[in-house]
């Protein structure tokens, strides 16, 4: 959307797109955009290889919205693993050579990556959130109702951040216990050598 709104998807005209890395490394990508389709120009670079330029068109594809206008979507036009994609998406990701979904690049979201204790953090968060409140521990209340809220939806709220606690407990005692099984077995071991 925001190629879009600049107006790089009507007109076929050239852009150029930088980014700075937080380790301070800067990339530039030129973009050509057009209705039909953008080409991406850029320069890559695998570990112990040259430099190579890489000029990449990339399908978009037009469709109605609800209440009028259109809206804009890239095509994934990579083969991953000998497969054609031709997904559409929002985004295109720089994983590799060639911009593509987050499909072809098999990327899951953070949420996705971490444990039982650690999403149960992140739903009392969001739920706090919610409530235009700051989560710091677990053990604190439910934050208070905000004004605007509707006291059926804030006890729903508030139940929820209750049993998002006990499978935050829950969560703990079970990696408790397999630290404790860990420690177990180890002591167990050594004692078996002596």
């Amino acid at each position: 959307m925001r190629l879009a709104r600049a107006g790089l998807l009507v007109n076929c005209r050239l852009a150029d797109s930088q980014w700075t890395y937080s380790e301070g490394t800067r990339a530039t990508i030129a973009i050509k955009g057009g209705r039909d389709r953008i080409v991406l120009r850029y320069r890559f670079r695998s570990y112990g290889q040259e430099w190579e330029s890489i000029e990449q068109p990339v399908p978009t594809l037009w469709t109605p919205c609800r209440f009028g206008g259109e809206r804009p979507w890239f095509i994934c036009d990579v083969r991953a693993n000998g497969v054609y994609c031709g997904r559409k998406v929002t985004t295109l990701y720089g994983g590799g050579r060639l911009f593509a979904c987050r499909h072809c690049y098999r990327l899951g979201y953070a949420v996705q990556r971490v444990g039982p204790l650690d999403k149960a953090h992140h739903n009392l968060e969001r739920l706090h959130r919610k409530l235009n409140a700051h989560y710091e521990r677990p053990d604190l209340p439910a934050p208070p109702k905000p004004k605007w809220m509707r006291w059926k939806t804030y006890r729903w709220m508030a139940q929820q951040i209750e049993d998002g606690r006990e499978r935050l407990d829950e969560a703990f005692i079970v990696g408790a216990q397999r630290i404790l099984a860990s420690i177990e077995r180890v002591d167990h071991r050594r004692r078996s050598r002596r």
